[in-house]
């Protein structure tokens, strides 16, 4: 009958109630027996003692044996009305044995009557109610008619029948009623039990919601009461403050020195009819010293009667904010320079060229006249300003399809080579190459993927002119190939970290501050990712992710056997 974890719940239930009438039981039993210890110190008692105690001490050992059958038996409901059935038997000796018709307990019989109907149901306390005026009827009847003896005074002596069919009769009504009465209330409860029960899972579930979606909302959700006490305090919180929970609860916020929280002393401070929402965007700076921009939004927070009850106060860290908001003042700023580069390449490099060609044939027919050095410089100038047009095309160029897939660690070998036959390739650099791979495939065009670390190489000989190490390095990631160019350079500061991919942003005098925009954007266009850091140790370290392809074409498989770099590997 009681099988499943439900049917665990039930019997559990039900072994409570019954423990709970066995101890009623016999507390009612310890009180009959005092009072009957009482009658049997007078010296005329008015009622035979020795029955009234085996009676009690029959209850007694009905309820040790309950107490010892209670985990043995399965229809714990049968048993329970077994024991109110038992007990109006009992009640019925007592009953008897204390005077019949004019005994003082005929109320007892309502004790077992009323169980049932709160224990069991309406349907089985009627049956109780039935058997108990069955019982107490067929008692007053052989006593009347002294079927069985009488004890005390003699009912058919003094008492007439109309008397006696009165007192049954209003037993008998009081029996039943209780009967109803009793299973009425206790079905109401029962009602209001499984309502409130309902209502209870209700809440529990709307909490168990309410700390799931405070818990793990994206915003930093902070309630304080009218005194500045800090009520609650979410996990986004505790990120964005760097303070914890269970620290923060309970304190002050002038305690925890959020005092400088933008716009959170105003706002507290504020008086009760004034606005209920304000915002606020402002620096904050955590314990550790981390300066975050936060945007903050405070209400009031009332309960249903429109009482303040304290302040909501719902942020965010607009980091990642601000930083799209540079991206698209990037984009912008891109944009302007693609239509410049368009402008450039339609009105100087046709013009350009001619004027190139023209110096060239000058040098020729001028030669040995002692103008060599002065047209030589006019032919480098003029070969400077078409690189960088072409710098300004390939800035501006539409971004191509990925590519076939081609040889990471080939190309990059390829391009170091070429790196060091570079005018800016001094002996005073040491070029290092490591690779944990010998063949990395990986999802670009040969073509672009030397641009891009022609640039990020050349970029890095510019910052070490006095020499130093360029330490190159190649590894398979999960997804991804990976490589490192860290040199040994005086680094970037701190404040123009942030700028270095900028078109025309260089440090450089003879810079364009084109060549690592161009990286991040063929970087960019082949699905990757470049990052830099720069080490406490100096130097500046550039990280590129290629995504990985499956295989490398059969015609990109490099078979050169020429060493890619200079000095010891």
């Amino acid at each position: 009958m009681w099988e499943g974890q439900e049917g665990g719940v039930v019997r559990a239930g039900w072994e409570k109630r019954l423990k709970w009438l066995i101890g009623i039981r016999l507390l009612v039993a310890i009180l009959f027996l005092g009072s009957a210890a009482i009658v049997q110190m007078q010296e005329a008692p008015p009622y035979p003692t020795g029955p009234l105690f085996f009676l009690l001490g029959l209850t007694f050992a009905l309820s040790v044996l309950y107490t010892v059958l209670l985990p043995r038996v399965n229809r714990l409901d049968e048993f329970c009305g077994f024991q109110l059935a038992a007990d109006l038997f009992l009640t019925t000796g007592l009953v008897h044995y204390t005077g019949g018709i004019e005994s003082p307990l005929t109320f007892v019989y309502i004790f077992p009557i009323f169980a049932s109907g709160t224990l069991l149901g309406r349907r089985e306390a009627l049956w109780l109610a039935s058997l108990g005026s069955i019982l107490f009827g067929l008692l007053i009847d052989f006593e009347y008619y002294h079927v069985i003896r009488p004890v005390g005074h003699s009912a058919s002596t003094y008492l007439s029948f109309s008397f006696v069919f009165f007192r049954v009769f209003i037993n008998i009504v009081a029996l039943f009623l209780v009967a109803v009465l009793s299973s009425h209330l206790a079905e109401r409860l029962r009602e209001a039990g499984r309502q409130l029960e309902a209502q209870r899972t209700d809440i529990r579930n709307l909490k168990t919601l309410y700390q799931d979606v405070i818990a793990n909302i994206s915003s930093g959700i902070v309630t304080l009461d009218l005194e500045g006490r800090i009520v609650s305090f979410n996990t986004t919180a505790e990120r964005i403050t760097g303070l914890r929970a269970s620290e923060a609860v309970g304190s002050s916020y002038t305690e925890l020195s959020l005092d400088e929280f933008p716009g959170l002393k105003a706002f507290s401070s504020r008086e009760e009819g004034s606005a209920r929402a304000e915002t606020f965007e402002a620096a904050f700076a955590r314990r550790d010293g981390t300066v975050l921009p936060v945007g903050v939004t405070y209400s009031s927070l009332r309960d249903g009667e429109e009482r303040l009850l304290g302040t909501v106060a719902i942020f965010q860290d607009l980091t990642e904010r601000k930083q799209i908001e540079e991206q698209l003042r990037r984009a912008d700023r891109l944009a302007a320079v693609g239509q410049l580069a368009a402008s450039i390449a339609h009105e100087v490099r046709n013009p350009l060229a001619a004027i190139s060609g023209s110096i060239q044939l000058l040098h020729e027919e001028l030669k040995g006249q002692g103008h060599e050095q002065l047209l030589g410089l006019i032919i480098r100038e003029a070969d400077r300003l078409k690189l960088i047009t072409g710098q300004f095309l390939d800035q501006v160029r539409v971004p191509g399809s990925p590519g076939r897939g081609c040889d990471l660690v080939a190309t990059l070998e390829e391009t170091l080579f070429l790196l060091q036959q570079s005018e800016e390739y001094r002996p005073a650099i040491h070029v290092g190459f490591e690779k944990t791979v010998e063949t990395l495939a990986v999802q670009a065009e040969r073509d672009r993927l030397k641009q891009i670390f022609w640039n990020i190489g050349l970029n890095a000989f510019q910052a070490m002119p006095r020499g130093g190490a360029l330490t190159v390095i190649v590894r398979a990631e999960e997804g991804f190939g990976a490589v490192e160019f860290h040199d040994s350079g005086e680094g970037i500061p701190a404040d123009q970290l942030s700028r270095i991919f900028e078109p025309f942003y260089t440090t450089k005098s003879r810079g364009t501050g084109l060549g690592l925009a161009i990286a991040k954007r063929l970087v960019e266009d082949l699905g990757g990712r470049i990052e830099v850091k720069c080490p406490p140790a100096g130097g500046a370290t550039f990280q590129i992710y290629f995504r990985r392809h499956a295989e490398v074409p059969s015609d990109e498989v490099s078979t050169s056997t020429l060493s890619p770099a200079r000095g010891p590997r």
